[in-house]
């Protein structure tokens, strides 16, 4: 089994889940499948061959799957493949059925399940199960989540896990203000592992978890991406955060960690100096 930690998109559910306009986010996460897949090079941009790597597996599961983009460009690309997602959200799941049948991808498929409790599949399922920023599950669902994704996949298979520590580096006064504030509440939402709530702490704990889940070979690879200004992939990873830093507003908010004037002026400056 492998892991594969990149840079957070957390799944959707109806207790954790800090962005309750879900057609606002529907719309968001569409576009950040293209921008991510765009900027990180690929569906699996750690395996130097994508094509090798895939072609003696026949069935692949994304775990919060959201809007389903991951696994129906993964469909559309490797029509041997039969690729399956689940998310919580309903009208994403519906989203991205419906975006396979309008795209005539008999080998992709979607329903409604939850990340958090036992998955409704028979063990040894799945080639490679795949999952990424579903840390929203909060700390206590991790191990067994992780457990559920080792049962169901095939002996010899993959386990593939994507996360980020927090919104990255960055020169922005403001963007890094909301970060910070982003992260406390993660924390006090029982999201985050970090002691101190500096960062999400997801990271150094997936191993960890996959080898107690029974899990070998577990290797780790870390992506970067550069969205600087003036870079080619501002322009997308811009409207996806300047979207995102929007929806989380009413989260940041219920958690006490900020007010509404405070959250609006922060936005407003982060806005323009993301773009400079």
């Amino acid at each position: 089994m492998a892991v594969t930690p990149e840079p957070l998109e957390p799944t959707r559910n109806d207790s954790s889940y800090f962005i309750k306009d879900s057609g606002a986010e529907l719309a968001r996460l569409v576009e950040q499948e293209r921008a991510f897949a765009k900027a990180l090079g690929g569906l699996l941009p750690e395996q130097p061959d994508e094509a090798a790597f895939l072609a003696p597996m026949r069935g692949v599961l994304d775990v919060a799957c959201g809007s389903g983009g991951w696994a129906l460009t993964l469909a559309q690309a490797y029509p041997h493949l039969e690729v399956m997602g689940f998310d919580i959200d309903e009208r994403m799941i519906n989203y991205a059925n419906t975006q396979a049948h309008a795209s005539g991808l008999e080998n992709a498929s979607f329903r409604a399940l939850d990340a958090r409790k036992p998955l409704d599949y028979p063990t040894d399922s799945f080639d490679l199960v795949n999952a990424r920023w579903i840390s929203v599950i909060g700390t206590n669902a991790w191990p067994g989540t992780i457990r559920e994704m080792v049962r169901i996949a095939r002996p010899g298979g993959v386990i593939r896990i994507t996360e980020s520590e927090d919104f990255g580096l960055t020169s922005s006064p403001a963007f890094e203000q909301l970060s910070q504030l982003f992260i406390r509440a993660l924390k006090q939402g029982s999201i985050s592992f970090s002691p101190t709530g500096r960062t999400t702490g997801q990271t150094p704990r997936l191993a960890r978890f996959l080898r107690d889940a029974g899990c070998r070979n577990v290797q780790q690879k870390a992506f970067v991406i550069d969205w600087s200004a003036g870079t080619d992939a501002h322009e997308e990873m811009f409207q996806d955060h300047r979207a995102l830093l929007k929806l989380i507003q009413p989260y940041l908010i219920n958690m006490g960690v900020t007010t509404q004037e405070e959250v609006d002026r922060l936005h407003r400056e982060a806005e323009i100096e993301m773009l400079s």
